[in-house]
């Protein structure tokens, strides 16, 4: 069976079967969810008290008495974060304790015209003022920039690393080959968030590092990390921490306004997934990112409420831009339909959406793409890759090419000297000839009838959130439907079957439906903001 999307249907209960004893205890539609899904019911437990203590985390010990010498000796530290929502939430979790305790603590945060990293004339600058630089979500790879520092450097980052490893402190679990592989699907922000139980501890502060749980979900949510043990305890208690700010609870008003803004009533995984961090992404995609940090560590109402009217706005104007760079980066795709990468040519402008045109275009063409932000002197790109594509390490031996670079299987950013555009799409073809793109498959879990949705089953998604990487929201196949269009927007298409709302989030599915739909199946995924809504998510041919 194969939807519009062209992805082949696997469903899954036809091939895997859940313990006699689970279904027994949990009922049928859980103990498959969980069988799907290779997980226990003890998979689902997001106690504190079962955290992974940090210390096999490389060099975290050293960093955390290296900070705490230097806060008490009243010395200048800089935080150098990055500009998504990741390095956001990690400098936020760090400039509170580290203001907590007194520190002179400065944050800097990069703009995307100049690309993901450390410049060499930043790191000079910083050098003249910091005694202490702590970079959260970068560094690994500034190999020339740190080595232009004279002060100690701390690398707060789960990037992963390359051959050379700049002088510093690094902190990445990623160093460790042999290491557990929780610690490596943390995000920087979730590293923040153990650095910080560390240092209150260090330095006996009188404060509750659950506070920053909030920040540390945000990160790890809209990084996509993975949904392992770690991240699950982190999330689950983060997103209770959200929806107790929601109701008033917490000292920052900010991230209550922002969710209001947004008509959240309550949170979950999808809410910070589609909601909040791209609202924290916007303004270091078109203006600077220090707005959401701002926001994030704002005690005063009024002052809060002005910068989520910012953000909105900011938010407004790069929806606007992704889709007028989008409509471009497909244009040119055309011609390249019979290549395995993918390469589009913006002008510098789009820059700030370049990760988001990319991530559309890879999803729709389903084949790796490179969409460069071309300047006068210098390019910005960002790359995303369909899944069973290891994008970094096919692209690293051309990694010399790049001023600066980082990433992980599936996203990779650099910067490069527009000089050396042509020399990189050619040799990144030839990387890429040889690569395989695997059929993609849409693996749906079971069988539910629209008619058998009912409060029940809706309150039992909710109890196996949060959903992520390697534990993926519940995708349902329905009976045969008649769909009927009460909505085509641009990026949204509303539909009605029977009594439920289906709503379409993608435009190249949306694209592809030609109505009337009659007597046909749908995939779909029940939406956590009322049981008589659902998500499409494919509709067979």
């Amino acid at each position: 069976m194969k939807g519009i999307s062209e992805r082949e249907w696997v469903i899954l209960s036809k091939h895997v079967k859940p313990e006699r004893a689970v279904v027994e205890s949990s009922g049928y539609i859980k103990a498959q969810l969980l069988a799907n899904r290779q997980a226990s019911h003890d998979a689902l437990k997001s106690h504190l008290k079962d955290l992974l203590p940090p210390y096999d985390i490389p060099n975290i010990r050293r960093a955390v008495e290296l900070v705490a010498d230097y806060v008490r000796k009243g010395r200048r530290i800089v935080l150098f974060g990055d500009y998504d929502a990741d390095g956001i939430t990690g400098t936020a979790i760090l400039y509170q304790i580290l203001k907590s305790a007194g520190s002179k603590v400065l944050p800097l945060l990069p703009s995307r015209k100049k690309g993901y990293g450390l410049t060499k004339e930043l790191a000079i600058k910083i050098g003249r003022y910091a005694d202490l630089l702590i970079t959260v979500d970068n560094g690994t790879n500034a190999v020339e920039e740190l080595s232009l520092l004279k002060i100690p450097v701390i690398v707060l980052d789960h990037h992963n690393p390359s051959d050379r490893l700049p002088p510093a402190i690094i902190v990445n679990p990623k160093l460790d080959s042999n290491g557990l592989k929780e610690f490596k699907g943390l995000s920087s922000s979730g590293l923040a968030f153990y650095l910080s139980v560390l240092l209150k501890r260090e330095l006996e502060l009188d404060l509750d590092v659950r506070e920053y749980l909030h920040l540390a979900c945000i990160g790890t949510v809209a990084d996509v990390m993975p949904m392992n043990f770690l991240n699950r305890i982190i999330v689950s208690n983060g997103i209770r921490l959200l929806n107790h700010i929601l109701k008033g609870g917490h000292g920052t008003p900010g991230l209550r306004l922002l969710m209001e803004r947004s008509g959240m009533r309550e949170v979950s995984s999808r809410d910070v997934a589609f909601y909040i961090a791209p609202r924290l992404n916007a303004p270091g995609r078109v203006a600077k990112p220090y707005t959401s940090l701002k926001l994030l560590i704002e005690r005063d109402e009024k002052r809060a409420s002005e910068l989520v009217e910012r953000i909105h706005q900011l938010n407004q104007f790069r929806k606007h831009l992704s889709q007028n760079a989008f409509e471009e980066a497909l244009r040119q795709s055309q011609a390249q339909k019979d290549e395995n990468l993918v390469v589009v040519k913006l002008e510098d402008w789009a820059g700030g959406v370049a990760g988001i045109v990319a991530g559309k275009l890879s999803s729709l063409l389903e084949k790796p793409t490179v969409v460069l932000a071309i300047g006068k002197e210098h390019t910005i790109a960002s790359s995303r890759a369909p899944e069973g594509i290891d994008l970094y390490q096919t692209i690293k031996p051309i990694s010399h090419l790049f001023l600066r670079w980082g990433g992980h299987p599936s996203a990779v950013g650099f910067a490069i000297e527009s000089q050396k555009i042509e020399l990189f799409e050619r040799l990144a073809r030839e990387l890429f000839s040889n690569a395989q793109i695997m059929e993609s498959k849409l693996y749906i879990d079971m069988p539910i009838p629209l008619s058998k949705i009912d409060r029940s089953l809706y309150n039992l998604i909710g109890e196996l959130e949060p959903y992520g990487e390697g534990f993926p929201e519940p995708v349902f196949v329905s009976e045969l439907l008649e769909l009927r269009l009460l909505e085509h927007g641009v990026d949204r298409m509303v539909l009605k079957a029977g009594d439920f709302i289906v709503v379409s989030w993608e435009s190249s599915t949306n694209k592809r439906l030609k109505f009337p739909i009659k007597g046909k199946r749908v995939a779909y995924q029940i939406d956590r903001r009322g049981f008589k809504r659902i998500t499409l998510v494919d509709v067979e041919v």
